[in-house]
């Protein structure tokens, strides 16, 4: 192997991708505008299939586990990124399927830390990065663009790293943090997080005589990140990837140009929902139907329900939701 050991040459790791080309993650596709007498943003994206000749932001050969939603919705998120960006990823699953030593599955600039003290991290990053480019030390270098920063959590590393999260947003780093909620701690046995719903099962909130599943209500972190006037919160799923790719196009706006912005994606975990693999995409969409979670965001304190099922006649019952798992 290869660390503190030489090995020999031809047990050395070999580079198996081509990194990804600015050109092609610089589609031109995507356009966000500000307009200069009310200040709101107007967000053109094209239709979806176009921009599937954008690069996957990560290879596949990632060790996740059958069905699981958090690539398919991370990557429906990063289709409304233009351009290069930096990604931190806290500990979790996300982190621990793409970094199967000596390999890894990312294809843009990767950092790790734990789940306490990513947003830390990526702060001094992001601040290294425009302090860097304002002294001019980073003429020269061949930057097409500015990168955009983007945190990677998920609802375990907002529980554990909510005091940073809260820092950071307060301070006002221009920088995305973007959770992925499968509702537990995934990555340990599938132990309950504050995300966890009120009566959900996991390993350490039993059904039985004794208890019926988690005995208290959810955090709901976007309305705490909301609570610190960042300019932009959103909520996403991957069954509504148009309303998902537009608000990663405004993250990004925001993200270059005013400050920090906090997103939340729902994602299905079939092992610890006991759901079955094929069934992620409709189970999230239920979770949006059924009002358990709603689409909307707050553009400077302002909140807009982006997709409202009883307006399109969608509206189920929270049961249909709950029924899709064991």
């Amino acid at each position: 192997y290869y660390g503190h050991n030489p090995g020999t040459p031809d047990k050395a790791p070999q580079r198996l991708l081509k990194p990804m080309d600015f050109d092609s993650l610089k589609t031109g596709l995507i356009t966000v505008k500000q307009d200069e007498a009310t200040g709101k943003l107007s967000v053109r994206i094209p239709p979806l299939r176009s921009l599937t000749k954008k690069p996957k932001r990560l290879a596949p050969g990632h060790g996740a586990c059958p069905g699981c939603g958090i690539f398919s919705g991370l990557e429906t998120f990063f289709k409304g990124i233009e351009g290069d960006i930096v990604a931190l990823y806290h500990t979790g699953c996300a982190m621990v399927t793409t970094t199967g030593y000596p390999y890894s599955s990312h294809k843009s600039t990767f950092i790790h830390n734990l789940f306490q003290n990513g947003a830390a991290t990526l702060s001094g990053v992001v601040e290294m990065f425009w302090e860097r480019k304002r002294r001019g030390e980073l003429d020269g270098l061949g930057l097409k663009d500015d990168f955009t920063f983007v945190m990677v959590t998920g609802d375990g590393g907002m529980d554990i790293g909510m005091g940073p999260a809260i820092g950071a947003a307060l301070r006002g780093h221009k920088m995305i943090i973007v959770e992925y909620d499968n509702e537990g701690y995934m990555n340990t046995g599938a132990q309950q997080s504050y995300s966890t719903p009120l009566g959900h099962r996991t390993s350490t909130s039993s059904i039985g005589k004794n208890q019926q599943g988690k005995v208290t209500q959810h955090k709901d972190t976007a309305q705490i990140m909301a609570a610190t006037n960042i300019p932009y919160v959103f909520t996403g799923s991957e069954a509504y990837p148009q309303d998902l790719v537009k608000k990663a196009a405004k993250a990004q706006w925001y993200a270059q140009n005013e400050g920090l912005v906090y997103g939340k994606i729902l994602i299905a975990c079939p092992l610890n929902w006991m759901s079955e693999d094929k069934e992620g995409t409709n189970i999230v969409s239920l979770a949006v139907e059924s009002c358990f979670f709603p689409l909307y965001e707050v553009e400077h304190g302002s909140t807009n329900i982006t997709y409202n099922p009883e307006d399109k006649g969608k509206r189920v019952e929270l049961s249909a939701w709950l029924k899709t798992m064991g």
